[in-house]
């Protein structure tokens, strides 16, 4: 008899050992049925296929682990770019309700003489160097 550790294992789900239950009787009735070398081939066979299903669930799992960790890396991409859209939005807001404001006039003759020194025609303007 082939002994079956998830068949005992309370925490492994029943339908693992259902399957695992099932390869091992069904590995049992072949041994009593075959004899010689048949009996070790089928028992080789039946091996590798468990091996098989073994690398196939830990390759899922590895899978499921790697996906959940790229999920969780592009939902942090995707914040930071959403904050980003806000504070682009806010400035944008800004620059609307300057534009759209009456003080554009204002606005934009202060930018003129302060920022590029223009001045009206006749207009004489002194700026002191000196502190004294």
């Amino acid at each position: 008899m082939v002994y079956n550790y998830f068949e005992y294992n309370e925490r492994i789900a029943p339908l693992w050992a259902v399957i695992l239950h099932t390869m091992s009787t069904e590995m049992e009735n072949t041994e009593k049925s075959y004899s010689g070398s048949g009996r070790s081939k089928r028992t080789i066979v039946h091996y590798l296929v468990m091996i098989a299903i073994v690398l196939l669930i830990v390759y899922a799992v590895f899978v499921w682990v790697s996906q959940k960790a790229e999920i969780e890396e592009l939902t942090q991409t995707n914040d930071a770019i959403a904050q980003q859209i806000m504070q682009t939005q806010q400035q944008c807001d800004e620059y609307n309700r300057i534009l759209s404001s009456d003080d554009q006039a204002e606005y934009m003759e202060r930018i003129a003489i302060e920022k590029y020194g223009y001045g009206y025609p006749g207009e004489h303007r002194y700026y002191f160097t000196n502190k004294e």
